[in-house]
């Protein structure tokens, strides 16, 4: 199954990171505009360094202005669920730094990714010799419990590959990224490289050779130890059951490998190469996890289901409630079943118990409505392998692979795929078993800007059309590519979706100095 040129999927890449922040909540409701605390500490930043003295990607010693009068407020989504919407983070400040010049060795990162981690944590043994783990023929024995000691771990997963133009703008990119998140946080998070090489006929894992001259070849030296290779032929020797194996459609099978072989990352985030940040890049993972953990499950699934228009309803709690009323207590409460499937997940309390899951961090956090496919048109809406009941399976597919996913979900769907043959393509895995599963599952309302006149009654109308309980939905979305082509709508200027230009655009006047909040864009093509 493959969507046409022009809407393909590029691979992505992920991103993680855990930190301290306290919000307050009522009963299913999350207010954006309520106390928001984040501390970050210059003791944990000064620990870490790749140059001696140099601090300078600590989010509190980067330069910063208001956002006031900057932008007008977003048609979709909360700046404040992604961090301060008054505190725009400048570019100037923030990228620089990181181009190439002969006074700095960028070919250390991945060392001091290791010298972060030692500061603050005991590492295990998992935190060495990256590729002998990574290729070590090692047999699933089934879900284990994560490693623990220092509490969560988080890996930040990147998604590239064997082709792709590490450009002196992209290096730059990386670099402020990898800064941000991991060496800068004592070493409670780690980069990796997780890299598609498409020549399915090296032997990445048994012949040594074969795979350094791969990765000498495919990827820049101060990325080789931070890198993992794999192939086709890697993932059809763990997945054999599973008919397809092409990165565009199973986006999850080597980050299902990549949990498994390291087993001490709890969460995991994946981001693709085409996304940026207009904030500091540890900061912004942080609130949007936060959010999610503030979130009760009550209508979780149900507000999941739909876009949040600030136009419509002026603050995120003013919509949970709109949620509430029109659901009641009809929703989506604990797992979903279907014929033949063992639910792992904990069963629910009464569901009197309004707040349960404020707290509790999410198995599963995207940036785009969870809808139900069924109705849809999706071009992939009948794409169900494995299952008892086949189309009549429940379901969920979220747009675009950018995602926090934790380790006990991943293995989950790997026990799927790999001992049953159950799969979905790639927007619909994690969504699909976590509701399966009964797991907890948030979409993050993040801001999404459109480069066009519409008004809020206008875009309301155009994406949330659906049923109540998908209510972003329906019958032909516009956010979704069709069985028999695109639909028309305003997502092609849209500063979040898999195409169009309204990312790009965005992203080149925060280069060219315009002040941004906190936001996600994506696609940025830029080279």
């Amino acid at each position: 199954m493959h969507y046409p040129p022009v809407a393909r999927r590029l691979i992505p890449g992920a991103v993680v990171a855990l930190f301290i922040v306290t919000f307050l909540t009522t009963r299913s409701s999350f207010s954006l505009h309520g106390p928001l605390s984040w501390t970050s500490t210059s003791a944990a930043a000064s620990a870490c360094q790749i140059w001696p003295g140099w601090q300078a990607s600590d989010s509190g010693r980067l330069s910063y202005s208001s956002c006031q009068e900057t932008t007008d407020l977003p048609l979709v989504g909360d700046v404040a669920a992604l961090g301060n919407p008054n505190r725009c983070l400048l570019a100037s400040s923030r990228l620089g730094q990181y181009y190439t010049s002969p006074e700095r060795n960028w070919s250390e990162k991945g060392q001091a990714q290791v010298r972060c981690a030692g500061h603050g944590y005991k590492l295990s043994p998992l935190e060495y010799q990256i590729d002998q783990i990574w290729r070590s023929p090692e047999a699933f024995e089934g879900i284990e419990a994560p490693l623990k000691g220092n509490g969560d771990r988080v890996a930040i997963v990147l998604r590239t590959w064997d082709n792709y133009e590490y450009t002196e703008k992209r290096l730059a990119w990386l670099r402020a990224l990898i800064a941000e998140v991991s060496l800068q946080r004592d070493g409670r998070y780690r980069v990796f490289f997780l890299v598609n090489v498409k020549d399915p006929n090296i032997h990445l894992e048994e012949d040594d050779a074969a795979y350094e001259r791969a990765l000498i070849e495919l990827v820049p030296e101060e990325f080789r130890d931070m890198a993992v290779l794999f192939n086709e032929r890697t993932l059809k020797a763990w997945y054999p059951l599973v008919q397809e194996h092409g990165a565009q459609d199973q986006m999850y099978q080597a980050l299902q490998i990549f949990s498994h072989k390291f087993k001490q990352y709890d969460y995991i985030w994946q981001l693709e190469m085409d996304l940026r940040f207009t904030s500091h890049v540890h900061d912004t993972l942080e609130s949007a996890a936060a959010f999610a953990r503030a979130q009760s499950r009550r209508n979780l699934w149900e507000r999941n289901g739909r876009f949040y228009i600030p136009g419509l309803h002026n603050s995120y709690k003013n919509f949970s409630a709109v949620v509430d009323t029109e659901i009641a207590d009809t929703g989506i409460w604990g797992p979903v079943s279907t014929s033949d499937f063992i639910s792992k997940g904990q069963q629910p309390p009464s569901r009197t118990k309004w707040n349960w899951g404020v707290g509790e961090d999410a198995d599963l956090i995207s940036f785009m409505p969870m809808i139900d496919p069924v109705g849809t048109n999706w071009v992939y809406e009948d794409g169900v392998h494995g299952f008892a009941d086949g189309l009549e399976t429940p379901r969920r597919v979220a747009i675009v692979s950018i995602t926090r996913s934790s380790r006990r979900l991943l293995q989950l769907v790997h026990e799927a795929q790999q001992d049953r043959g159950q799969w979905l393509v790639s927007e619909a895995t994690l969504e699909t078993f976590a509701l399966l599963h009964g797991l907890k599952a948030v979409t993050v309302p993040h801001p999404i800007f459109f480069d066009k006149e519409i008004t809020p009654e206008e875009l309301d109308a155009e994406v949330n059309k659906g049923p109540s309980h998908s209510k972003a939905g329906g019958a032909m979305p516009s956010m979704l590519y069709s069985k028999i082509g695109w639909v028309p709508g305003s997502w092609g200027v849209a500063s979040y979706w898999f195409t169009g230009s309204g990312a790009e655009n965005m992203w080149k006047a925060y280069i060219d100095g315009r002040r941004l909040p906190p936001m996600l864009l994506h696609p940025v093509k830029e080279k």
